[in-house]
């Protein structure tokens, strides 16, 4: 997360027209804080109850219209 070379590789990914699917820590860090207060993003938070049917509703959500 330190790694400049590696935030610049996130940013250009987020600013492509391709879906990403991201595991994300929960603690405050300025970079993953700015990712996570995006317009454009949607924030699923992984819970012991919803963890497996996660695949299934990430695909379903990827498929769009």
């Amino acid at each position: 997360m330190a790694c400049t070379a590696f935030q610049d590789t996130v940013r250009c990914l987020f600013e492509s027209d391709i879906d990403i699917v991201a595991t994300v820590h929960a603690h405050s860090d300025p970079f993953t804080d700015a990712l996570k207060q995006r317009p454009d993003i949607t924030l699923v938070q992984v819970t012991r109850t919803n963890r497996d049917a996660l695949p299934e509703d990430l695909a379903v959500r990827l498929e769009g219209p």
